[in-house]
This record gives structure tokens, sequence and C-alpha cells, in this order.
């Protein structure tokens, strides 16, 4: 039985603890280990053991730690691990083909700004085919299982795999005033417009509707039908142009219709600024800029960086020659948890975390997708799967690794654990700065309650008007006529009274008192005027005749006194 040693290396391991104990194992590398030994005609007979550690480095008495020691001390066949292939482990330990490119990438936070200008010279697509370059006598090849057979060839020298160069399209077109939202925000503003515009038109209509026939029951005067198709079809010309931000707000008495339209307003000045600044967005390209790309980036700042614990990684920065990894090294962090040092750099505690390539592209993948890998590989080298010291199984595994990667299918695995896994490509995003409905939707919300506490005050209105309108205006008529007393004490006893006559009391001279009648437009507020004048006047000449006539009767008493 093949003895397989372990470890958490997303996504090429994965680790999980079921309920009974027992640990899950999946992950790119857990299912390219039977089709290895298939392809090689080994069996697929192995167990899987998992160990929390990491690469391993040499101690100072020789021996090593993590799956270096492992695999040294014979406690393990096969490390199920992307082992960095430097020339200290090549000497104590076999190892397959690459399967991957190597290198370490730097993990940092990313902050979207707009830049004017992005050079694209080509796109392609994702490399289908992996490859390395073998060294031969005076020429570049591609290794491959056929010709492995019959030359020998050193470590490889430079990444390989093949890349399709396609012409360029124009982004350019004449419909990119559409661009800053999708079809789909598109879709439902016009929708939401078109119900805003037919809500306000029709709650205005019962609340009108229901104000002339209370009006008409009070004084007993109709408002000209003329009158109210002039106002309901200005009332629609002027819904239509508040809907596309031209011209002023209905002028309707209904508080539903001021209320719904004041929700309009707020969501129209949300959805005006959001498409203005996804415009210049898209005018502008927009893209996701580090601040830290390379190591000379984070040797110019202050800030500390991590590194996974007891890894090929931490000993780059170590013993390396290169100017930038010896200014950084009093900066370096080391972790035992990739997890806790991903949450760092999101916490902006340390500014970048350098790990291999391949597990820094990951954490890029997954939620919130605030991370990105800087523009620099550090240091280089291949991922291979290690193996014990002199193992016999090594150049058959080879063969395997060569014929799977001419097949396609170590490929067709990368895509599933790479690509079709990442959660960043369905995440609520701008799609390169257009607002999609992931984020929009609770803007929608403002209108929509709007037009929910609109329609429940515009019922309100219409019940008020149809049921309670005469008695409150009867109550305020009696009220200004008869004073609270008197209203207080025929309401007590149950004395009804019409609105639609005139009140008389008193004892010696009777005072008549005409139904004041409420205002209900502006055309009938002139004539009541007028008349409330005229009336005036004829009081105001009646009571100064009267009082001349009894100024010269008493002069005569005092005549004939």
């Amino acid at each position: 039985m093949l003895r397989v040693v372990a470890s958490h290396q997303p996504p090429l391991v994965f680790v999980n603890e079921a309920a009974d104990g027992s640990k899950n194992f999946t992950g790119f590398l857990v299912d390219l280990l039977p089709m290895l030994l298939e392809t090689a005609g080994l069996p697929r007979n192995y167990s899987i053991r998992y160990i929390p550690a990491a690469g391993g480095r040499q101690l100072e008495n020789g021996s090593w730690t993590g799956m270096m020691g492992e695999l040294t001390s014979g406690r393990a066949d096969l490390a199920l691990y992307p082992m960095t292939l430097t020339a200290q482990r090549a000497k104590y330990i076999q190892h397959t083909q690459p399967f991957q490119d190597g290198g370490y990438g730097l993990l940092v936070k990313t902050q979207a700004v707009n830049t004017a200008q992005r050079a694209i010279y080509i796109q392609h697509t994702q490399p289908f085919q992996d490859g390395g370059y073998g060294l031969l006598v005076k020429t570049q090849a591609v290794n491959t299982a056929q010709r492995a057979k019959y030359i020998q060839h050193t470590q490889p020298f430079q990444d390989g795999g093949y890349r399709l160069l396609v012409k360029t399209q124009a982004v350019n077109t004449g419909y990119s005033f559409l661009l800053p939202f999708t079809w789909q925000v598109w879709l439902l503003f016009l929708m939401a417009m078109l119900a805003v515009v037919l809500l306000l038109t029709a709650m205005d209509l019962a609340t009108r509707k229901a104000r002339h026939a209370a009006l008409e029951k009070v004084d007993s005067r109709k408002v000209q039908r003329s009158r109210k198709r002039d106002k309901l079809m200005g009332h629609a010309i002027e819904t239509i142009m508040m809907a596309v931000n031209s011209g002023a707000a209905p002028a309707s008495r209904s508080l539903g219709v001021k209320l719904l339209f004041i929700a309009w307003a707020i969501f129209s000045v949300i959805m005006l600024a959001a498409y203005t600044a996804n415009l210049t967005a898209n005018l502008t390209v927009n893209q996701l800029a580090v601040q830290i790309g390379s190591l000379a980036d984070l040797a110019q700042s202050s800030a500390y960086f991590g590194v996974p614990a007891d890894s090929s990684v931490s000993s780059y920065f170590t013993s390396s020659l290169d100017k930038a990894a010896l200014l950084l090294r009093p900066r370096m962090i080391e972790y035992k948890d990739t997890d806790d040092a991903v949450a760092d750099v999101r916490r902006g505690k340390i500014a970048a975390f350098v790990t291999d390539h391949i597990n820094a592209l990951y954490f890029t993948q997954v939620k919130p997708c605030d991370l990105a890998l800087g523009s620099e590989v550090v240091g280089s080298g291949s991922l291979v799967l290690a193996l014990k010291p002199n193992s016999t199984i090594r150049g058959k595994l080879d063969d395997a690794m060569l014929k799977l990667a001419e097949s396609g299918q170590v490929p067709d695995l990368r895509r599933k654990w790479f690509q079709d896994n990442s959660e960043c490509d369905s995440e609520a995003t701008t799609e390169g700065g257009r607002l999609s409905m992931a984020q929009a939707w609770s803007v929608f919300v403002i209108p929509a309650v709007g037009a929910a506490a609109g329609i429940l005050i515009a019922a309100a209105e219409v019940f008020y008007y149809n049921k309670m309108f005469v008695g409150v205006q009867s109550l305020r008529h009696d009220l200004s006529a008869m004073g609270a007393r008197v209203v207080l004490s025929r309401r007590l006893h149950r004395q009804p009274r019409s609105i639609s006559k005139s009140l008389r009391f008193g004892s010696a001279t009777d005072h008549t008192f005409d139904v004041e009648s409420p205002v209900q437009d502006a055309d009938d507020a002139n004539s009541q005027k007028s008349a409330a004048d005229k009336a005036a006047q004829r009081d105001g000449s009646g009571s100064g005749s009267s009082s001349a006539k009894q100024q010269q009767q008493q002069q005569q008493r005092q005549g004939s006194e």
C-alpha cells in the first residue's frame, strides 16, 4: 500500500473533518493521484494521512521538518503537497515531473480606482495545454512523453504552454450610454417608471373624484366636467415629465401622491448618481489597482509582510541574495496558519502575504473578492509531487504525468479546481463598471415602499371624503356659527341639524348665518371673495340707515319733552 501524507493547501488539497472525526480529502491533487496511478499501471491502493505541516526546512543537525521530514525518515512514500522544488530539497528526495508552474506570489488587498489608460494589445484564452522546455543541443523543444523516451533533459528553465493569439474587438460602440447598467437594471428601471406614472395618475384620479363628490354634497354646486378633464390631463402630463426628471411635482392635493413623488425623487437622485459614476468608469476603463506589486514596492514601504512558516518561501528570504529580499528580511512574519495570514492582509496588519503562486491565486477567487496578486512572481521553481528517496515508481509517474498533460486531463482538472470553483466569477460586481441587480435591488425598495405607503394614504383619503367629509364640515360650521358650548349641547341631546339649511337663533332680532363652503379650487375662490365683498357692502349700508333713523327719533322725543 502506498503511504501518502497530505496537508490543507487549497485548492490543491482540501481537508474537511467529518462528524465522526475522520478526515475527508478533496482537491486538485486528490483527483490527480488516482489518475496518475492508473495511467502508470500501478495499483490504486493507497492511504492518506493528514499532518498539519508545510514543506519543511533542514535543521542544523541535518534532519528535516514538515513534509520533507516525513519522506526522508521513511514514514511516507509520497507527499500530496505542492512541493516547490529547490536545489537543496532535490538532494534528499525523488520527485515527479512538475504539475504546475512555480514561483511565489504577493497576496495584497485591492483598491478600486479608475485609470484612463490600459494597454490591451491582444486577447487570449487560458492555456489549454501545459508544457515545459527541455534543453537540447542548440534547440528549444517542448518536453513530451514521446521525446522523453529517447533523450535526457534538465529541469525546466521556463514555463511552457500554448496560447491563442486573436484579434481584439472594439469596445466603444454607439450604445455606450447603456453600459452603466446591466440590461436587467434597465428593464426594471423602465418598469418602475411606468408603474409609478400609472399609480400616480390612478391615485390622483381616485382622490380627486372622491373630493369632488364630497364637495358637491356640501354646497350643492357641481364641479364642471371640463375642468375635471383638464386637470386630469394636466396631472398626467406633469407626472410623465416628473418621471423623466423634467418638470415639477404633480399639482395634487393628495398626500399619497405627494409621498410617492418624494420616494421617486429620492430614487431618481440615487440612480442618476450611479449612472454618472458608472458611465465615467466605463469611458475611462475601470480596474483594480494594488499599491504593492513587487518586492521592490514592498521594500520601499515600511510595512510588514508574512510568509508560511517552515517553507521554501521563508528560506528564500533568509538565504537569498536578492537585494529586495535582504532589505525585507527584518520585517518578515512567519505564519503557521495560512488563514490567519490572509485575515491579517484583509485587516491591514500586514501589507502582503508571500506564498506559493497557486495558493495565492486561490485566495483571490474566494469571497469577499478583495484580494489580488502582485504583478511580480517572486523566485522560481516548479511544483512537484515529492517521493521518498530511492523511490521505485518515479519513472512510471513521470511518464504518466506527461501523458495526462498531453491528453488534456491535467488542464481539465486545473479548470475544475482553479476556474470553475471561483466564487468571484458570480460575485456581485459591477461587471466591468456596470451596476448589476445584485447591487441595485435595494435602491428599488425606495419607490416600492413609497408606493405601498401612498396607496394606503390614498385609500384613507377616499374613505374620508366618502364617509367623513360631510360630517366634519357640518361640525366645523356649527362650531363657527353657534360656538362649542351650543354644539356640544345639541350633540349630547342628539339634535340633528342639516348643513344645507340656515341657522336662526336669538330673541329680539333674527340673525341669519350662511353656510361657509370650503374652498375647492382657485377659480371658485375669486367668485366667493367678490360675493363676500358685496354682502359686506349691503350689511354696511343697511346698518348705517337704521342708525340714522334711531338718531332722528331720539331728537324728536327730546324736542317734545
